[in-house]
Formats: structure tokens, sequence, C-alpha cells
């Protein structure tokens, strides 16, 4: 934890350098920690203000939370195969903290999400916010992308929407299979 604390820090006065420090370090324990502070964010954002059993959010969160995990997993493998290509970096487990760290952008989530409740007519403005924090975090794993493999931005982000496409097609792929099974078993 006081890793991730001095990081944070370190990141303000040279980005680069803090960046690497916790990728070169492999600091799984923070990129768990991102993962889950980005589902528990999704569980806020999308289901605040129902009626939410704690085991129901305890469900969710720990869904969730799996979901990040396997997604930066699969994503941070396969982007790893393809930034192997451009440079000798540091290789698909750099990938995986930096993509793990992402998830504290998501805390921008719960940043509008709680004073949306608050103020109802801030509600309209939800989808906006989501979108501009999807696109915040895919700047942030796409600049800390770039400094774990010592490359320029252009070919991380490169690197990185091309192995999105094979990603998302297997994620796609098996949340059909799911609604297939659940159609079938009803």
């Amino acid at each position: 934890m006081w890793a991730l604390l001095n990081a944070y820090f370190m990141y303000d006065k040279d980005p680069a350098r803090a960046v690497r420090t916790l990728v070169e370090k492999r600091r799984f324990g923070a990129a768990f920690a991102g993962c889950f502070a980005a589902a528990l964010c999704w569980v806020v954002f999308f289901w605040a203000g129902s009626d939410l059993s704690v085991w129901g959010l305890l469900w969710r969160t720990a869904f969730f939370w799996l979901a990040e995990l396997t997604l930066c997993y699969i994503w941070a493998a396969v982007s790893g195969l393809f930034l192997n290509f451009f440079s000798d970096g540091n290789g698909p487990s750099a990938l995986f903290v930096a993509m793990g760290l992402s998830g504290f952008v998501q805390g921008l989530l719960l940043c509008f999400a709680l004073p949306a409740l608050v103020w109802p007519w801030l509600r309209p403005l939800c989808a906006l916010v989501f979108l501009v924090t999807l696109l915040l975090r895919f700047v942030f794993v796409v600049l800390n992308a770039a400094r774990a493999a010592q490359v320029g931005a252009g070919k991380a982000f490169a690197a990185l929407c091309f192995a999105a496409v094979p990603v998302f097609a297997v994620f796609l792929m098996c949340a059909g299979l799911a609604g297939l099974a659940v159609s079938l078993a009803l």
C-alpha cells in the first residue's frame, strides 16, 4: 500500500519514472486494487439509488472485479505480444499492472454518481460522464503502456487497439453463449 501511495506522489513529479517503478517491481497488488476500485465504481454508478442489499452489492462487486481482472489479463497478454514486436519492453505482466492501475480512473464515476443521487437534474449527464471516464481510462492505459514498453504513444495505441479486437470478440462470444445457455435453461 505504501508503494502505491509513494508512486502516486512520484507520478506528479515524473510520470514515466513512477510507472516504470511500479511496472518493473510487478506490483500486482496495485493492479488488483485498481481492478477492485473500478469494479466498485461500476456497481455504485449503475446501481446507486436502487434497493441493493449487502449481498447484492458484494456479489456484483465480486463479479465486476473478476470481469475487470480477466479483461485486463487477456488484453495485457495480447497487447504485450504486439508491443514486443516494437520493443524489448517489460512484456505483458507490466501491461497488466498498468491496466490494473487504470481502474483508479473509474473513481470519476463515483464522484459523479453520488451527487447525481442528490440532484436529479444531473442524471441526464450520466452517459456523457460514462463515456468521458472510459476515454480517460483508455488514454491512461495508452500512455502508461507506452512508458512501460518504452515505445511511442502511437505504437502503444496501435497495439492496444489491434489487441482489443480479438479480446472483445471473445467477450461477445462468451456473452452470447451465456445468453444462449440461459435461454435454453428457461
